[in-house]
């Protein structure tokens, strides 16, 4: 406490981040899950790309996955691509601190119980293994 006045003692403090735009950090998250999952999506024949968006909220931002895939007709042999246009939720990232979240429904994330925070966007070694489905956001 100095002068009577106790500090509010946030993540990214936790942390000993610099605290970044939350714009930035989140851009930067959707890339790196973009990045992590090209190997997948190499290894899979029918799958052509997968990209993250940021979805609304009021308190949770959702992050979803689209992605486009490839179908083939074998009589005629002609390949047609279709990209999933409503996406599927990947995580949550709350607003005001950056931490991540799994997803218990469509709507809302799993924030119950003292583990439940499963990274934060503003540190980037959270999220190096990440993967299509979501498994990292899966306690160990």
């Amino acid at each position: 406490m100095i002068n009577g006045i106790k500090p509010t003692i946030t993540t990214t403090t936790k942390l000993g981040i610099k605290p970044t735009s939350f714009d930035g950090a989140m851009e930067k998250f959707c890339e790196k899950l973009e990045e992590n999952v090209k190997p997948y999506i190499a290894k899979m024949g029918h799958m052509k790309s997968v990209t993250f968006g940021v979805g609304g909220g009021m308190k949770y931002i959702r992050v979803k996955s689209f992605s486009t895939n490839i179908s083939k007709d074998y009589e005629t042999g002609v390949e047609t691509t279709t990209t999933d246009t409503k996406g599927s939720i990947h995580c949550f990232v709350e607003k005001t601190t950056g931490d991540i979240y799994k997803p218990a429904t469509w709507k809302a994330p799993y924030n119950k119980g003292n583990n439940c925070v499963r990274g934060n966007i503003y540190d980037k070694s959270t999220f190096q293994k990440t993967d299509l489905h979501g498994g990292w956001l899966y306690a160990r």
